[in-house]
């Protein structure tokens, strides 16, 4: 099976399209993030300052993870119209079809992917031993 370039291309710009769409709803809803401060004025309950407070927080979080994906969908057009798609950014080797086809923003195959995350979980748990 070989990939179909034109089609991977399509995917990918289809899905920057929606990822646009998606971060101009939320930061239409939300120009600038909002601290508690002034989630607060007014004649609110405390709950409902708490409630509102985490609803931000977490539009604020899909927004950076969007944000994030549609990077990689750049990078991956990018890699297309340089002719690197399709190979791991780490060491140069062919990423999988199946992966690609799954995931067509890939930029590394399974084993450099996982070692990826495998060091940011360990960051991530060193970040939270050092704030206990």
């Amino acid at each position: 099976m070989t990939l179909d370039m034109q089609q991977i291309k399509q995917r990918l710009e289809s899905k920057r399209a929606d990822l646009k769409r998606q971060i101009g709803d939320l930061t239409e809803a939300h120009p600038k993030p909002v601290d508690p401060i002034e989630l607060s004025e007014g004649p609110q309950e405390f709950e409902e300052t708490a409630v509102d407070f985490l609803e931000t927080q977490k539009e604020q979080s899909v927004l950076v993870n969007e944000q994030a994906l549609l990077t990689e969908v750049n990078e991956a057009l990018k890699r297309i119209k340089d002719g690197s798609y399709g190979r791991c950014v780490v060491d140069g080797e062919p990423i999988p079809e199946k992966r690609l086809e799954a995931i067509p923003w890939a930029a590394r195959c399974a084993k450099h992917e996982q070692a990826l995350e495998e060091r940011n979980l360990s960051e991530e748990e060193l970040y939270n031993a050092d704030t206990q």
